[in-house]
């Protein structure tokens, strides 16, 4: 397993600001804390030798989808890094720009 997850910035303000998208609409924090939570439990049990999620068009990108919220990342044996956070009803569009950013 990798030993380290590092969130890029740019990543971070996109999990954070759908975390609290939730707890507005919902008027709790408790869907978003459980969601944060499912994805970065996600997130510590990748392993890369034995196999990796989906892999995107971008050189050593790969992602997980968990309810509708994509995650993607780069991993090594040392650590992992999020670099983009998507809500997948989100136009397709802005994700391939999102994309393009990262390279």
């Amino acid at each position: 397993m990798a030993n380290k997850i590092i969130w890029l910035r740019n990543a971070e303000i996109q999990i954070f600001s759908i975390l609290d998208y939730y707890a507005e609409r919902n008027k709790s924090k408790i869907y978003s804390e459980k969601l944060y939570k499912d994805i970065t439990q996600k997130l510590k049990k990748l392993d890369s030798k034995i196999a990796f999620p989906q892999k995107t068009s971008v050189e050593d990108l790969y992602y997980f989808t968990h309810k509708h919220i994509s995650v993607f990342f780069s991993i090594t044996n040392a650590e992992i890094v999020v670099k983009l956070v998507w809500d997948e009803r989100r136009s397709p569009k802005a994700l391939n720009s999102g994309l393009e950013e990262i390279q």
